[in-house]
Parts: C-alpha cells; sequence; structure tokens
C-alpha cells in the first residue's frame, strides 16, 4: 500500500475529523472511501434509489398510446 501526504487546512481538518466520526470510520477510511465513490464508474446508491420515483413522467405505454400500431416493413432483399 501506498501513503501519500495532502496539505489540509485547520478548519477542512476538523470536518473531516467529524465526518469521518459520524461515520464511525478512521480518517483514512473515510478519504479512501470518498475517492472511491468519486472514480467509481456507476450512480451512487442514492441516484439507484431514486430510479422510478418520478411517477409524473409518463410511462412507455403512455407515449406511444397515440401513435397506432407498427406496420410490417418491405423487405430490402432484391
Amino acid at each position: 500500500m501506498t501513503r501519500i501526504t495532502i496539505k489540509l487546512d485547520d478548519e477542512l481538518i476538523q470536518q473531516l475529523k467529524q465526518a469521518a466520526a459520524e461515520a464511525k470510520m478512521t480518517q483514512n477510511q473515510w478519504l479512501a472511501s470518498l475517492i472511491q465513490q468519486r472514480l467509481a464508474n456507476t450512480f451512487p446508491q442514492a441516484v439507484c434509489d431514486m430510479a422510478g420515483s418520478w411517477h409524473e413522467f409518463p410511462q412507455q405505454e403512455e407515449l406511444r398510446a397515440g401513435f397506432g400500431e407498427d406496420i410490417t416493413r418491405e423487405s430490402l432483399r432484391f
């Protein structure tokens, strides 16, 4: 494992200590978790939890309701 050194002002250090304590983590664990979240290629869990929660947005069936049925397409074979 590699060590890194960062410089933080006193106010930011206090905020880090408080955030880590509230999360019941060490400062190192809290920072590592934050970095992992920031670098992840996925949406945060809070965003995933909101999926489908906007009821005012119409569903697929509602959007397609007035368009009728699709017709069979012609073959492109020659």
